[in-house]
């Protein structure tokens, strides 16, 4: 299992919170963000390096921007 977190702007303040999870990869970041109800857009990344960003649209779906494969070589 890999670490990964999502780091998203809670309400109107400035400050960014941070969720950690571990997952085989990263798809379990769409559970996180509809039990949480992060209405995005939200930072994924992989330890400290950025995947990209995901934002929940007002009809469902989701717009993926910037997401890179996450996968490792050294395993």
């Amino acid at each position: 299992m890999r670490e990964y977190s999502l780091r998203f702007q809670e309400g109107s303040t400035s400050n960014l919170k941070t969720i950690t999870f571990q997952s085989e990869d990263a798809h379990e970041a769409f559970s996180i963000m509809e039990l949480e109800r992060l209405d995005g857009p939200v930072e994924i990344l992989d330890g400290d390096k950025s995947l990209g960003t995901i934002t929940p649209s007002s009809n469902g779906a989701w717009v993926v921007k910037g997401i890179r494969n996450s996968a490792r070589l050294d395993g």
